[in-house]
């Protein structure tokens, strides 16, 4: 559970301002910042309507950026945790078999 923050459009934001609303979700668990400010999510109980008058009612989620950019963002991010996830293990098992040869 991540709590984002959405503006009067229901556009998502990770860092808040005076203006916007907070929601708890956990439709953005792990997912990088230029991920979720991509979307748009509209919580129960809110309704938001588009240009062209169509209402779309909470809950609600959906990208505004074109998604290829998002699926783009959010692979890099990945694949930078996992290289960061590897080098927690080297440092570990490089630290393990330090102390196994001075034992």
């Amino acid at each position: 559970m991540r709590t984002i923050y959405i503006d009067s459009d229901f556009k998502c934001h990770v860092d808040a301002d005076e203006v916007m609303m907070s929601v708890d979700t956990d439709l953005f668990d792990d997912k990088c910042k230029a991920y979720i400010e991509g979307h748009r999510f509209v919580p129960y109980g809110y309704q938001w309507m588009r240009e062209d008058g169509a209402i779309f009612y909470g809950e609600m989620v959906a990208p505004w950026k074109k998604y290829s950019e998002l699926n783009e963002a959010q692979r890099v991010y990945e694949h930078e945790q996992y290289l960061s996830s590897l080098e927690k293990d080297t440092q570990y098992m490089d630290a393990y078999n330090e102390g196994v040869q001075e034992a």
